[in-house]
């Protein structure tokens, strides 16, 4: 006599088959994700399946099956349920969020409180390194925060950040298909696209006069005591890569030794190294400056004489990114944080308020038309095809570049 569960057993093994072969996960990412989420989120859209009596897992939502000018009188004894669509989980009551100053916009974290019932405590930083610091192995205590694209394969390989539950992230699809499967993150496993920016000049149009084209005119003596360079060893060693004619990724010594030694021969010229690219240009200090291209929005609030160029020799395009940490405490309202940051009208609010673009095609209806015609916020292609995307270099090659950039600073 057959065990009348071995059927349920069945049912259950192919929907666990389907769901793990249609999200390409193995059954250790799904442990992991079961970790991280818990089995009632984890196992959900499998659940639904069950239900269902064997369809497909991957619609969130079913739509009903007509039903026929006839049925036999067995048919209408017994009904067939109506499928239970996917359960969405209900967010937790709090989710703590680590982000960049001014690096949103206004009227972000009211929609999402709008939206759900959770409290978004928000806090600020200004400094990338000593938020990492701070956010340490797993969070520390931190849910969502902001890492750059080049530390995403780092993170994801230590386990510092979780892999994502995509069917909590509907509004992923909003993405531009250059950023559907970013080389940092194959499949945005681990992160989802926040804001991109390029590299380059800004310039005061009223002290430098004759409109200059090149890297180069950052060493020019006529503009000594009024110079900045970007307070970052490999934005500010890939300039000068770059205008040597070499990769801003380069793992030769000896191209990291004769980018050191320009950078040197610059020293003396410069006012600072900065990383707050705005209060820097918009101090009247400095003439002429490395500076992120899309800071060039809030700077011209301030000062409208700034002008901004990507170098003929080329530059560099850089990203950041959203993730929930592994050690979060809150990862469904964490999961629903990233999914709102992905809506259309969401993402515009934050390119309209910083000046920076994002990953989101269908936001663009929705962003300033001036924002979208300015090349130093969203340059063409023939312009991204000169640029460079900065990479996470090994341990050893990253520490050549460091040795280096610590001699520079300390005057060696």
């Amino acid at each position: 006599m057959s065990d009348p569960r071995d059927g349920s057993r069945n049912q259950v093994e192919q929907a666990l088959e389907r769901y793990l072969t249609e999200q390409q996960m193995t059954r250790r990412e799904l442990i992991e994700r079961i970790g991280a989420l818990g089995a009632l989120v984890a196992l959900a859209p499998i659940v639904a399946a069950c239900a269902t009596g064997a369809a497909s897992v991957a619609p969130s939502v079913v739509a009903p099956t007509a039903t026929p000018a006839r049925t036999t009188a067995a048919a209408s004894a017994a009904p067939t349920a109506t499928p239970v669509p996917t359960p969405v989980p209900s967010p937790e009551s709090e989710l703590i969020v680590y982000n960049w100053l001014d690096y949103i916009g206004e009227d972000v974290i009211p929609s999402f409180q709008e939206k759900y019932p959770v409290k978004v405590k928000y806090e600020l930083f200004d400094d990338i390194e000593v938020a990492y610091a701070k956010l340490g192995k797993d969070g520390s205590g931190y849910d969502v925060s902001f890492p750059t694209s080049v530390d995403i394969p780092r993170f994801s390989a230590a386990g510092t950040i979780i892999p994502l539950d995509k069917s909590l992230l509907p509004n992923i699809a909003n993405l531009g298909a250059e950023w559907k499967n970013p080389g940092y993150d194959p499949d945005n496993t681990h992160s989802v696209p926040y804001v991109w920016w390029t590299t380059g000049v800004g310039y005061d149009t009223k002290k430098v006069t004759d409109s200059p084209t090149s890297s180069k005119a950052l060493w020019d003596p006529r503009y000594k005591n009024h110079i900045s360079m970007l307070d970052d060893y490999q934005e500010a060693f890939g300039l000068a890569l770059i205008q040597l004619g070499y990769s801003a990724n380069t793992t030769d010594t000896t191209q990291m030794d004769a980018a050191l030694a320009l950078l040197k021969q610059q020293k003396p010229l410069l006012r600072t190294y900065s990383s707050d690219t705005v209060g820097t240009m918009v101090s009247g200090d400095v003439w002429i400056g490395q500076i992120w291209g899309s800071d060039l929005y809030q700077i011209n609030q301030e000062n409208e004489n700034i002008s901004f160029f990507i170098p003929e020799e080329g530059g560099v395009r850089g990203s950041d990114t959203a993730v929930i940490y592994s050690g979060a405490k809150h990862p469904i309202a964490a999961h629903l944080f990233l999914n709102h940051l992905l809506d259309a009208k969401v993402s515009a609010s934050n390119t309209n308020t910083i000046g920076y673009m994002g990953p989101n095609e269908a936001a663009k209806p929705f962003i300033d038309p001036a924002i979208l015609a300015d090349p130093a916020v969203n340059p063409d292609k023939a312009i991204l095809a000169k640029l460079e995307e900065l990479l996470d270099l090994p341990n050893a090659v990253d520490q050549e570049y460091l040795t280096r950039w610590q001699a520079l600073k300390a005057g060696g």
